[in-house]
């Protein structure tokens, strides 16, 4: 076999090792696409800055904007416009309410370091004294985090979707929420639960999140592994043609209200054109 030989058929395996590849991320971007053509109608809000920190015409005052989408990322990210007045508001309101519980914080630790002293000099032992961490925050700092975004992640053609859930309230299919072609839709409302660390139990704040299925997946189960998580399940069927969408998931997590709004006025039928 001659030199030109060798070569034409070294270039023509390393095209078909390549273009199994191609495909899935012509399939990936043509999913994203339609997934953000449909919640648009949902999201009449400007785009932000590539950091998602300010509107990028910097004077925007909507209560939302939408930060720019990269190439090969599955998820759509909704902030809070820190320009517009009412979240301003409600950041101030959010901040007392986090300083408060952070110098709470600072007067236990100092409290514990007065007794650790006092030990060390009974005993002549030391002890480790818990310092002020962004967790002495509170019920307030975690709130205020969660209500300022929708997080909107997308998975598709999966043999099972698995997601857990850290919620004093179960997972479970939505009786108010309808959406259009969708095999199911299963909530969590935001919630408090306690979770146990070795010191001590400690609030947490559960985000809002909803879970919608569509395609050619089965209902999805919801197990509980324990009094405060919860896992939900379902099997679905990963795509024979490479250029074909058997099922999708969409994942919202963050504000509840602007979930409810997404889920209300999005065009849905583009996610059934998308399945055909």
């Amino acid at each position: 076999m001659t030199r030109i030989a060798v070569a034409v058929v070294v270039a023509l395996m390393a095209s078909m090792e390549q273009s199994p590849s191609e495909p899935q991320a012509e399939l990936e971007s043509r999913v994203m696409t339609t997934v953000r053509a449909a919640v648009t109608p949902a999201l009449p809000y400007p785009a932000s800055d590539e950091e998602g920190v300010l509107p990028k015409d910097e004077k925007s005052t909507d209560p939302w904007m939408v930060r720019p989408h990269a190439a090969g990322d599955r998820s759509i990210e909704v902030i809070a416009n820190p320009l517009n007045l009412g979240n301003q508001q409600r950041a101030t309101k959010a901040m007392a309410q986090i300083q408060a519980s952070l110098e709470s914080a600072q007067r236990r630790s100092e409290a514990q370091y007065e007794r650790a002293v006092a030990e060390a000099k009974r005993t002549g032992r030391s002890q480790d004294v818990d310092g002020v961490t962004l967790s002495d925050e509170g019920l307030a700092g975690a709130r205020v985090d969660a209500e300022s975004h929708v997080t909107i992640d997308v998975e598709f053609n999966q043999p099972a979707y698995s997601f857990t859930v850290a919620s004093s309230i179960a997972p479970s299919a939505s009786r108010t929420v309808t959406v259009a072609g969708a095999v199911a839709v299963i909530t969590v409302p935001s919630n408090v639960y306690r979770q146990k660390t070795a010191a001590s139990t400690d609030d947490r704040f559960c985000p809002a999140e909803t879970v919608v299925f569509f395609g050619a997946v089965q209902a999805p189960d919801v197990s509980e592994r324990s009094s405060n998580a919860f896992t939900v399940t379902a099997a679905g069927t990963s795509a024979e043609n490479l250029h074909a969408v058997r099922s999708v998931v969409i994942r919202l997590r963050g504000n509840e209200t602007l979930i409810a709004q997404i889920l209300r006025g999005s065009d849905w039928t583009r996610m059934l054109e998308l399945l055909k």
